[in-house]
């Protein structure tokens, strides 16, 4: 009995390091909004640069470009039915998270 009730003590600590371990590490940024755009493909793009255009807008938390490219993947699954292939004039939705100002507005987007 005592064992048990040392390994629940030892989960149950581990579990609070771990959580606050995440929310020091940047993991929680605050209160975010997330935002949605519609973004009109132009000849030569890809969407690895469509990604680079739009990452810098995610101000909300860390994000790496092929997870956010993923997203884009994600938010439009016609790309995957067409081999990943888009051309010009296509609408690719776009989504990115925002930190919320003091104010209750969103930052820049």
């Amino acid at each position: 009995m005592k064992k048990i009730k040392f390994h629940a003590r030892r989960g149950a600590a581990c579990l609070v390091l771990a959580a606050a371990a995440l929310f020091f590490c940047g993991m929680y940024e605050g209160d975010q909004v997330l935002v949605e755009t519609v973004y009109t493909v132009k000849a030569g793009d890809t969407l690895w640069s469509i990604g680079e255009k739009h990452l810098p807008l995610n101000t909300g938390g860390r994000r790496y470009l092929p997870e956010f490219i993923q997203g884009i993947e994600e938010l439009n699954p016609w790309i995957r039915e067409q081999g990943y292939t888009i051309h010009p004039g296509d609408k690719v939705r776009v989504n990115y998270w925002v930190k919320k100002a003091e104010d209750g507005q969103h930052g820049r987007h």
